[in-house]
């Protein structure tokens, strides 16, 4: 979807973004449901998102955030939730109504960030550890990636998508964190998980989503 530059539009939709960050899978979400929106992008090595101005946006000057309907949303989770049920046509998120995959759809986006997230944060740690870089243990609490990669292999072995024939919002979430672990060099003999990645790849929301800049999934 093309970027609008039209700041005098009351409806404009504008993403504070940076290349490599969560904001990355916003954009992606943006780009699936194909509605306009502006791009602002944010120079971290700049300190650009500690500037006054950012800071009024995301008071801890952070991104993505995203400001839409007169107000801002922040926490890339939050911000894909409410993407994909503000635009409910794009069907990139079960309707409440249909109780049995709306359940697993909020079951899989709260587990990309309570449970995917950290296990690979940890194998990174882990990696830096090895090479002699001090960093600090999640704890027992974290699941072990290992076993976080299994219940997603045997999973996704028998559906396409996370919740069965069609791509959701949790899908993206849940692939571009996922991608991640495949540059780290985690998914080996997880082919399951390996061909759900390159299948998101294909898709032309996620290469426009590339456009100005690489991200985890690149």
């Amino acid at each position: 979807m093309s970027l609008t530059n039209d700041q005098s539009d009351p409806k404009l939709i504008r993403l504070y973004f940076s290349p490599g960050t969560r904001a990355v899978r916003v954009r992606w979400v943006l780009e699936e449901i194909g509605v306009p929106y502006r791009l602002s992008v944010v120079s971290l090595r700049r300190g650009a998102h500690k500037s006054k101005d950012y800071l009024r946006i995301h008071p801890l000057g952070k991104v993505p955030a995203l400001e839409i309907d007169n107000t801002i949303v922040f926490e890339s989770l939050g911000i894909c939730l409410y993407l994909a049920d503000r635009f409910a046509d794009a069907d990139i998120a079960p309707p409440v109504t249909d109780r049995k995959r709306r359940a697993d759809y909020c079951t899989w986006m709260a587990f990309s960030a309570g449970t995917l997230e950290p296990a690979i944060f940890e194998q990174a740690r882990a990696k830096k550890a090895e090479r002699g870089i001090a960093s600090i243990g999640l704890g027992p609490a974290l699941t072990p990636f290992d076993n976080v990669a299994s219940y997603m292999e045997h999973h996704l072995a028998q559906r396409p998508f996370l919740l069965g024939d069609r791509l959701t919002a949790a899908d993206i979430m849940n692939g571009s964190i996922m991608a991640w672990a495949q540059d780290l060099g985690l998914l080996e003999g997880r082919q399951s998980i390996q061909a759900w990645v390159a299948n998101l790849k294909t898709r032309p929301a996620y290469s426009r989503a590339m456009v100005t800049g690489w991200g985890w999934m690149r």
